[in-house]
């Protein structure tokens, strides 16, 4: 069955029209080994495939491990991690529920460490430039699906993270495209983000009666694709969504989506280095057989995955410090300065200075206008001349 779900990525990935209408017809062959995996929906394949939880390796702050800190103590394991899928994925999902608080400085840094499995890459990633991590700062009742951005990061490499939080407020009164009455979606707390997400899953539910992965805060609104649905319809019309969507000669846009009136934001700048080969080696001695021992899902055999060198180390594992440089809350609000009184004001100002006129002169003149071309049109006709 892997096989077969890695020859499908292998022939979806590549947006070929012939071998897309091929896989058509091997679904429709019940001898075909490609059948046995026909309903088989992308939710399922993401609760099974990669990456796999253990692939978050670490997670720190001041010396404690997170599993060992008082906030994560009680419950079930893990609570200082969740999982996400997404269209990209599944995605790990750090402090899922704000439960763990910031501390300025050094003392307070959480450090987390990653293992990016790169022997396990398809080979479909060979079309791409890059390959690591692509990470995302937002608040916690946010999701990282919804976000257009984020900062790539490579194995090999330790990042230092200086986080600011910035909260941005808009006046609804004065901003008519910021609606306050937008707060929650399928996707976390309203976003333009959120609402972009939404509006491709409302037109893929719409058209194929699925989505392709169910967002985060569901509650049973939509249903995932099969693979054989995803190929038939949810492909085909996605495509044509997002060329619509990307399509700025539109002359109404596909998706209308308000800016929130409120608004959390994490501004991060980043500094790296590579890893030290000195720690690489130092780390392979402690972890080396948990990283060739098949058992514990990092080398596969059947794949021809194996780490068993300090230079799998240094090829694999990306580490990041994060802390706040500031407890301070940046706050910015938005209004509109400059309206429509301002705007009769500066009008009236200007004529006053250039024309000696005022909004009374003006009044003053028009009626005058009005005076002389009655009187004038009166005489044309001679009703001034009729006797009463």
């Amino acid at each position: 069955e892997n096989k077969m779900i890695k020859e499908y990525f292998d022939i979806v990935d590549t947006y070929d029209t012939s071998l897309l209408e091929n896989l058509i017809e091997r679904f429709d062959d019940p001898e075909d080994e490609m059948s046995s995996i026909r309903n088989r929906t992308y939710e399922s394949l993401l609760e099974d495939g990669g990456p796999n939880p253990n692939r978050f390796t670490m997670c720190q702050q001041t010396k404690q491990y997170c599993e060992q800190l008082d906030e994560f103590k009680e419950g079930p394991y893990p609570q200082h991690f969740a999982m996400e899928n997404s269209n990209t994925g599944k995605c790990w999902r750090v402090n899922p529920k704000g439960m763990l608080n910031g501390k300025m400085g050094d003392y307070g840094a959480m450090k987390l460490s990653f293992w990016a499995d790169v022997q396990d890459y398809s080979d479909r990633a060979a079309d791409t430039e890059n390959h690591g991590f692509l990470v995302a700062f937002h608040d916690n009742e946010t999701y990282g699906s919804t976000m257009f951005s984020g900062y790539l990061m490579s194995p090999g490499t330790f990042y230092k993270v200086d986080l600011r939080l910035k909260k941005i407020t808009r006046n609804k009164d004065k901003i008519e495209s910021c609606n306050a009455s937008l707060t929650e979606t399928t996707y976390g707390i309203y976003s333009e983000g959120a609402c972009v997400a939404e509006c491709k899953d409302k037109s893929m539910f719409e058209k194929c009666g699925c989505v392709q992965v169910e967002p985060p805060e569901n509650n049973g609104k939509y249903k995932s694709c099969t693979l054989e649905t995803w190929v038939r319809c949810g492909l085909p019309h996605y495509r044509e969504w997002y060329a619509n969507y990307s399509n700025t000669k539109l002359a109404k846009a596909i998706c209308h989506c308000d800016i929130p009136c409120e608004e959390t934001k994490y501004e991060a700048d980043l500094s790296s280095s590579s890893l030290s080969p000195a720690f690489a080696r130092t780390l392979h001695r402690s972890v080396g057989a948990i990283m060739s021992n098949p058992a514990y899902g990092f080398s596969n055999p059947e794949f021809n995955i194996s780490y068993n060198s300090p230079q799998d180390v240094l090829e694999n594992l990306m580490v990041m410090e994060i802390l706040f440089t500031s407890m301070q809350k940046y706050e910015v609000n938005e209004v509109i300065t400059y309206d429509l009184g301002n705007l009769f004001g500066d009008v009236g100002g200007v004529l006053g200075l250039f024309l000696g006129a005022s909004f009374f002169t003006i009044l003053e003149f028009l009626l005058f206008l009005f005076v002389s071309v009655a009187k004038y049109c009166c005489k044309a006709t001679g009703w001034g001349d009729r006797a009463d």
